[in-house]
């Protein structure tokens, strides 16, 4: 357990400033997130350094498909998330508490060394924002070693604690959910100008930003709407890649599971605006091609990768993005 860093006083309560949520905790109580709780007048991040799940994960799996196509990548994660999405593929872990068992940073940096051609470590799983702390210990750590450190997030938090973590993190995936206000609020708990503002600042901070969007049946599957997400993220880059994956039913959304054809149907529309648009969990769409000449780059059959261009131009000149090193770091030992 480690104090928190972003809250203040108020009454005989506790404001928490991490996210916008902004919970107003009670002493012995735990906010929204499940987290944080008040202690003696303070706020303390008691899953700090708690871990639920470890694995070694290919890189792809987050998924990242510009970062070391092919590499394996330490994946840890905790327990608690800051929304609320009733149609959460993960809520055993994001939505209830679970045990736990430590895992101090320089333990932590210990673990990622010891795996054959490990990048780095991914905070995954559940919502790494509520891992603030967590991480905000462990990323220097992770860049003395030459590692490198991934989120996996919904993108919601307040400026000062995103601000802070988009200085250290060198790469982050960010579910942007859907394209509207009324959804982040009455389906996910959370806000949408948020998200956006959080997904433009990290891309113009430099950190290496992949985007997936689920698509759930009947919530958020109108084209219309879709289109103008692709049309804003266009307008920041229209070389971000985007994962666009089915859902499946489970914790409180019952809906029956999206149909590939409509996932068919968002790529088609989103490959007339962006560059690099992937069919998330759907097998066999997979492959990196030059936006220019349609050249194969990464082949990828499943988590099965081969890296057809190991140059940094394609034959028709194209540079191939992800092939450049990282802007913080040098890169690891054994890159392609």
């Amino acid at each position: 357990m480690r104090e928190a860093t972003f809250y203040r006083k108020q009454g005989d309560r506790i404001k928490c400033l991490l996210c916008p949520n902004h919970c107003l905790i009670s002493e012995g109580g735990s906010g929204r997130c499940l987290s944080r709780s008040a202690v003696r007048g303070k706020l303390w991040a008691h899953t700090y350094a708690r871990v639920v799940s470890a694995s070694v994960d290919p890189i792809e799996k987050k998924p990242l498909y510009h970062l070391y196509p092919g590499r394996p990548v330490y994946s840890i994660g905790s327990y608690g998330c800051n929304m609320r999405c009733r149609f959460c593929q993960n809520s055993e872990i994001s939505q209830h508490k679970q045990p736990t068992t430590e895992l101090r940073p320089e333990q932590l940096v210990l673990e990622a060394k010891g795996i054959e051609n490990n990048i780095g470590v991914a905070f995954t799983y559940n919502e790494p924002g509520i891992w603030y702390e967590y991480i905000i210990d462990s990323v220097p750590r992770l860049h003395e070693e030459g590692l490198l450190a991934i989120m996996v997030t919904n993108g919601y938090l307040n400026y000062e604690p995103w601000r802070k973590l988009c200085e250290i993190v060198d790469a982050m995936n960010i579910d942007l959910k859907a394209f509207n206000s009324d959804f982040y609020s009455q389906v996910c708990g959370g806000r949408f100008e948020t998200v956006k503002e959080n997904i433009k600042f990290a891309v113009e901070a430099g950190v290496h930003v992949e985007l997936t969007h689920l698509v759930v049946t009947g919530l958020n599957d109108n084209a219309s709407e879709f289109a103008e997400m692709v049309d804003w993220i266009a307008g920041i880059s229209d070389e971000l890649p985007l994962h666009i994956s089915r859902y499946f039913p489970h914790y409180l959304e019952t809906a029956p599971a999206t149909s590939p054809a409509l996932i068919n149907s968002f790529v088609d529309i989103a490959r007339a605006k962006l560059k690099f648009v992937y069919h998330g969990n759907l097998p066999g769409h997979q492959d990196t091609r030059c936006p220019q000449c349609d050249l194969v780059w990464v082949k990828r059959n499943n988590y099965e990768v081969t890296v057809v261009n190991h140059d940094e131009k394609c034959e028709c000149g194209r540079p191939i993005p992800f092939m450049k090193g990282l802007r913080r770091l040098p890169e690891p030992k054994g890159h392609l």
